[in-house]
């Protein structure tokens, strides 16, 4: 397998958190390998792959961060990439990506068939016509064998994530122990956290814990 390399970072209008675009391979630039991808190169493999390539972390197959719906236009191998958010290593990568220190992505992939063709230097350049794709990777800014191929789009705008410690989340126990026990002397048909039940200040304590979990 050669890996192939790019990306550039720009919002992404709707989607998900962790979804962003761009190419992985622009057609008729010769890369940092000398190699050029023609027009239908991925033609066969999208078929293949029925439209979409797993997401790694430079290329290890043994991180896999996302999945990458795929496609060919006139310019070259397009990308539609969810990270998993919900991976480590998922999280960081689109961290790196809104921030701007991860902004390039490649692919790996077999050659299958090409031909070589002359450069304007006379030096002889293969010209790949098929090939085999097995993933895409994002991969940190200043490394793209391909310049023109960019990241085009991610998408930043996301809920804020609360984080809840250890002894605050053990404290949440209790509230909700406390709350869902009747007190003494309270009749059965009294509701709690009602005028007249001393668990009213623990009711309005719970609501913003649930608030807090996202109930």
């Amino acid at each position: 397998m050669i890996p192939e390399r790019s990306f550039e970072v720009r919002a992404v209008d709707g989607g998900e958190p962790g979804q962003f675009e761009g190419y992985a391979s622009v057609f008729g630039v010769i890369d940092s390998y000398g190699t050029v991808f023609d027009k239908g190169a991925f033609k066969k493999t999208i078929k293949e792959r029925k439209g979409w390539l797993p997401i790694v972390w430079m290329h290890d197959p043994s991180e896999p961060i996302g999945r990458a719906e795929v496609r060919e236009d006139d310019k070259g191998l397009w990308v539609d990439g969810q990270l998993d958010l919900d991976v480590r290593r998922g999280a960081e990568v689109h961290s790196g990506m809104k921030k701007g220190y991860i902004t390039e992505m490649s692919h790996s992939f077999k050659r299958i068939k090409e031909k070589v063709a002359k450069g304007e230097d006379n030096s002889d350049i293969p010209h790949l016509l098929e090939v085999k794709s097995f993933e895409i990777s994002p991969v940190t800014a200043n490394f793209a064998s391909n310049e023109e191929s960019i990241i085009t789009g991610v998408r930043i705008q996301e809920e804020p994530i609360v984080v809840i410690p250890d002894g605050m989340r053990q404290q949440m126990d209790r509230l909700e122990a406390l709350l869902n026990e009747p007190p003494k002397g309270t009749r059965k048909t009294e509701p709690l956290g009602k005028p007249g039940n001393h668990l009213q200040g623990v009711q309005r304590q719970l609501d913003r814990i649930q608030k807090m979990r996202g109930e």
